[in-house]
């Protein structure tokens, strides 16, 4: 590094190996590292590989849940939060080959953060139940809205009329031609009115809102491969508030995608690991 004198003091940028920058009126010179190869450490390839799952688990769910993070710093955009929250989740590993295809692997990540309570889901798989009571409600084809509505207000404390139950459905598909994994996503939404005589399972589906030892839960016949998720939404003084959930996993290809196994094949397509990333002198 060196600093520099008389009209050469006025250089920004690069030029050939050397970078010139402004500091306190002061030009100061240095020389690029021209060694540097493109970084493939276990870490680093572990770390880039984790991306492509999670940006096409986005580009199925943004379309659905509107305003899905709360409370986020300016500048930052849902993409943002939902890439930070889930790429500390366990990787999902996909050759280039398969992000190249659009290949989809639906894990259970992180889709909402708010300031509403998370709704509590008990029993794992399909075997679901949250924490929202019905009281003496046993939901049939015959419950209305209205109905429904009334026994969630009146039997849990931080619901009121207006408010959303949103269920998310993401079931896993494989695509037999090309091999590859793909997510089907479906999303419905109930308001919590106290007077729609709507039939409840005319709107939403009886595999997201059936009662279960009397509360709301997953309607177990359900057995395929899929995650899911409620979601509990609140529109006061023009912002959405929302609870925080992840979607609860029962997908028998995540394993696979998820071993070592799985990492080795996705770090070969991309050209292999590399131990060291700076050549010797």
């Amino acid at each position: 590094m060196a600093l520099l004198e008389g009209f050469i003091r006025k250089l920004r940028g690069s030029a050939g190996d050397f970078t010139f920058r402004k500091d306190e009126g002061r030009t100061i010179v240095s020389e690029k590292a021209t060694k540097v190869t493109n970084p493939r450490t276990p870490a680093q390839q572990k770390s880039r590989m984790r991306w492509a799952n999670i940006v096409k688990m986005y580009k199925g769910i943004t379309p659905l849940l509107d305003c899905a993070f709360e409370s986020k710093a300016a500048g930052v955009n849902d993409f943002n939060m939902f890439v930070r929250m889930n790429m500390q989740m366990t990787p999902v590993y996909l050759t280039k080959n398969q992000v190249a295809g659009g290949a989809c692997v639906v894990a259970p990540y992180v889709i909402t953060q708010g300031s509403l309570p998370s709704i509590m889901v008990t029993g794992t798989g399909v075997n679901g139940v949250t924490n929202i009571s019905l009281g003496h409600l046993v939901i049939d084809d015959q419950t209305t809205v209205a109905q429904f509505a009334k026994a969630v207000v009146e039997n849990n404390a931080h619901y009121d009329y207006n408010d959303s139950i949103s269920f998310l459905r993401i079931e896993q598909k494989v695509n037999s031609a090309a091999n590859l994994p793909y997510g089907v996503f479906r999303v419905c939404n109930v308001v919590l009115k106290k007077d729609d005589n709507a039939l409840l399972l005319a709107v939403v589906p009886p595999e997201g809102f059936a009662t279960v030892d009397g509360k709301l839960g997953h309607l177990t016949s359900d057995t395929g491969d899929l995650a899911y998720a409620w979601v509990h939404f609140r529109k006061s003084h023009d912002q959405i508030k929302v609870s925080s959930q992840t979607l609860i996993d029962n997908n028998s290809l995540l394993t696979h995608y998820t071993s070592e196994e799985a990492y080795r094949e996705a770090a070969e397509s991309y050209g292999g690991e590399k131990k060291a990333f700076l050549s010797p002198q």
